[in-house]
């Protein structure tokens, strides 16, 4: 039997994902029924790495579907900075794993605060367990490699279905919306192979300026920018090639006087009727100082040889489900075709060192650095 590999989890996301969504109301039942009992007003998702980038992912959707709002903050600023003033939000730690050490602290500070304590995690079997009152797993499944993708996703589907059933229950929405963005979720996993495919032929046809640049900018605004916030992480983590990321607007303002024509630049389209003119504009002049210049959008006003491109399109709410499929197969075909997951031999003596650890446990995936060693 040949070793799993991202592309096998990246694969598996629509099945999951579908999954989550036919099943979501069992699936979110307890979250749901905490938010609607408590009287709650908002959602503060405690989250790191690639936690933190599935929030963002489905944030906008959030604030659109429940009309509330929904705050993110990663877990060392919540425990020392900001763990005051949140009464009257649902507060959700997530962890994929269950072991994030900083998520381990804060689940602690809440309960020594006598405040609940929920963990939203990917496996039932996990340290966060002996911390929380309510321990719900998003139901992504078993995913070994640790530069995870199906993972992401899947948070961001269950996040999105949570908000759905506790929207419709609240009589926020109505069924017909209930049943609009449901539909859309599933379209998205339609397009997901989709663009996967796509994605691995613009890399193989421009595969020169995918392996040879020495930094990655990656740009978008609103539901995308969580699309290259994760997508600059796995691409830096894997490649171990620098991955910048940008609200595209931001990028205008200092972060683009680095940029020679050397530098690799991704940007995401929402496709709406609002954000995409100026991501397009920007992306275009951008071809001024990089050719190395990529787009995720069906805009006509980006050629072909520099797109990937969809048959179909979903609301732009919905559109980081798939989106971020195409980053993802680029992190992955990036790596492949240069370091193979090898990072400068004294990252992997701190790691070994073990001197600040980040998870409580260490066996919970494969080590692809060592087996590629």
């Amino acid at each position: 039997m040949s070793e799993i590999t991202m592309l096998d989890y990246i694969n598996e996301t629509p099945e999951t994902v579908k999954r989550i969504i036919e099943n979501s109301y069992e699936f979110t039942k307890v979250l749901t029924e905490n938010y609607i009992n408590n009287d709650y007003e908002g959602i503060l998702l405690i989250a790191c790495g690639s936690s933190y980038n599935g929030c963002l992912l489905a944030r906008y959707f959030i604030r659109e579907v429940l009309n509330c709002e929904c705050k993110l903050v990663t877990p060392f600023t919540f425990y020392h900075h900001e763990y005051k003033l949140h009464n009257k939000m649902m507060k959700i730690n997530v962890s994929q794993s269950g072991c994030s050490t900083n998520i381990l602290d804060c689940l602690n500070k809440l309960k020594n605060y006598n405040q609940q304590t929920i963990c939203l995690t990917g496996r039932d079997d996990c340290d966060a367990k002996k911390y929380s009152d309510i321990l719900v797993n998003w139901q992504v499944g078993e995913e070994k490699i640790g530069f995870v993708t199906k993972g992401v996703i899947s948070l961001a589907a269950f996040l999105m279905s949570f908000a759905l059933e506790t929207a419709l229950k609240k009589e926020i929405i109505k069924k017909e919306k209930y049943d609009y963005y449901k539909g859309q979720m599933n379209l998205a996993m339609e397009i997901h192979p989709e663009i996967v495919s796509n994605s691995i032929k613009l890399f193989e046809e421009n595969i020169s300026d995918f392996t040879n640049s020495p930094c990655v900018y990656l740009l978008s605004s609103g539901p995308n920018l969580g699309t290259a916030t994760e997508a600059g992480l796995k691409i830096s983590e894997t490649s171990c090639i620098s991955a910048l990321t940008f609200e595209v607007e931001e990028y205008l303002h200092g972060p683009i006087y680095p940029l020679t024509p050397d530098t690799l630049c991704l940007f995401i389209d929402n496709n709406d009727s609002f954000s995409s003119k100026r991501i397009i504009d920007i992306a275009i002049a951008n071809n001024i100082v990089s050719e190395k210049t990529y787009v995720i959008s069906n805009s006509n006003r980006i050629d072909n040889r520099k797109a990937i491109r969809t048959s179909k399109q979903t609301d732009p709410l919905v559109s980081p489900l798939y989106k971020l499929a195409g980053l993802q197969v680029i992190a992955y075909l990036m790596t492949e075709n240069t370091n193979k997951y090898i990072p400068h031999p004294n990252i992997k003596a701190f790691k070994n060192a073990n001197a600040v650890a980040s998870k409580s446990r260490s066996d919970l995936y494969l080590d692809l650095q060592q087996n590629n060693s």
